[in-house]
C-alpha cells in the first residue's frame, strides 16, 4: 500500500519598483549610513569610502556589523556638462536628543563614461545618466552616549 502524502502550494507577495525621471533631475536611491558602531574610552573615526563602498574605524570607534553604506543619487540631463556641489559635512544629532552631535566631513564621487568611479570637487561631467555617491568620515567622540544619530545634507547638481 502507497503512502498518500497531501501536497501544498504557498503563496507570497512580491514588490517591483521603477523610478522614472524627467531630464534635469535628480533622485536619491540610498541613504548615507555609517552603521553600527561602539565608541570606547578615546574618540575615533568611521569612515564609507565613496568609490568602493567599503567601511573602516580607527582609534576608539569599533564597527558591529556590516550594515554601512555609501548615499546614491541617480540624475539625468544637461546639454553640454554638468556641475556638482552642495555640502561638505552633516551634524548628527541624537534622536530625543540628550548627547553631544558628531559631524562628518563628506566625499562625492561619480560614475563616469566608461563604467569607472570619480572623486568629485565641483567637477563638470558630460551629460546624460549619471549616479552620484557619498560617503565620509565621522568623528566619534570618546564614550558617546548610546542612541540612533542622524542629520541631513544637500547635494546639488546643475545641468547647463
Amino acid at each position: 500500500m502507497a503512502l498518500c502524502v497531501p501536497v501544498y502550494a504557498a503563496d507570497t507577495n512580491v514588490t517591483a519598483n521603477a523610478a522614472i525621471v524627467r531630464p534635469s533631475s535628480l533622485i536619491k536611491t540610498d541613504d548615507l549610513d555609517f552603521g553600527t558602531l561602539i565608541s570606547g574610552p578615546t574618540g575615533g573615526t568611521m569612515t564609507i569610502n565613496p568609490v568602493t563602498n567599503a567601511r573602516t574605524t580607527s582609534g576608539g570607534a569599533t564597527p558591529v556589523g556590516n550594515d554601512g553604506q555609501r548615499a546614491v543619487f541617480q540624475g539625468t540631463g544637461g546639454i553640454l556638462l554638468i556641475t556638482v556641489s552642495g555640502s561638505t559635512s552633516v551634524t548628527l544629532a541624537r534622536v530625543g536628543g540628550g548627547a553631544p552631535t558628531m559631524t562628518a566631513t563628506l566625499v562625492r564621487a561619480a560614475s563616469t563614461g566608461g563604467g569607472g568611479i570619480a572623486l568629485l570637487g565641483s567637477t563638470l561631467l558630460p551629460s546624460g545618466v549619471q549616479t552620484y555617491y557619498i560617503g565620509g568620515t565621522l568623528t566619534v567622540p570618546a564614550n558617546q552616549p548610546e542612541g540612533d544619530y542622524n542629520g541631513t545634507f544637500t547635494l546639488t547638481v546643475n545641468y547647463l
